[in-house]
């Protein structure tokens, strides 16, 4: 049976519904991160035009400040990272003497609400490798809520505070995921 992109993306995000009220932990990011980890559009279908349909993006957080007061954050052992949607901000801090950086790993999916389906535009992660007790910062740009895009009208992030061995590329660790509007 033949199923359409439309289909299989609605399937998509019928489980993001679903996982939305769930805590979900890992070793790993569960929707941000490159191999060996799989992002949930490809556990929903092996058709790779749902995949991210960008290329990861890795950033390196500048020293800055702690973020703003009321900044909502996700916590892991070794890692804190806080998203700040007025500028779309990462704020991350390491945590622990562990010899890991810490990041705010993400999934930026584009939704077209009217017609039930979301697409896996963007994925990656801010990387704090500046050492323990050090906030650092990375400024991105994503599409607002209310902002047409080419596939409709809608942003959400999906994110997680990780920890991440940087030398030798491997995750040692992420907080549940949690997600946002871009409004």
């Amino acid at each position: 049976m033949d199923v359409s992109i439309k289909q299989r993306a609605s399937a998509v995000l019928a489980a993001l519904v679903l996982m939305g009220g769930l805590a979900i932990t890992s070793a790993t990011p569960v929707l941000a991160a490159p191999a060996p980890a799989t992002p949930v559009s490809q556990l929903a279908s092996t058709d790779s035009t749902i995949a991210s349909i960008n290329p990861y993006e890795w950033n390196t957080a500048t020293a800055s400040g702690a973020p703003p007061a009321g900044v909502p954050c996700a916590v892991t052992t070794g890692a804190r990272a806080c998203f700040e949607k007025s500028g779309d901000r990462w704020w991350v801090l390491d945590t622990s003497s562990d010899g890991h950086s810490a990041t705010a790993s993400w999934t930026n999916w584009l939704a077209d609400y009217l017609n039930g389906y979301t697409v896996d535009y963007r994925e990656g992660s801010c990387v704090n490798k500046l050492g323990a007790g050090k906030w650092g910062v990375c400024n991105k740009d994503y599409y607002e809520d209310t902002t047409p895009h080419a596939y409709g009208v809608g942003s959400l992030l999906a994110w997680q505070a990780c920890v991440y061995d940087a030398t030798a590329g491997t995750w040692h660790g992420c907080s549940s995921s949690r997600w946002q509007y871009n409004d």
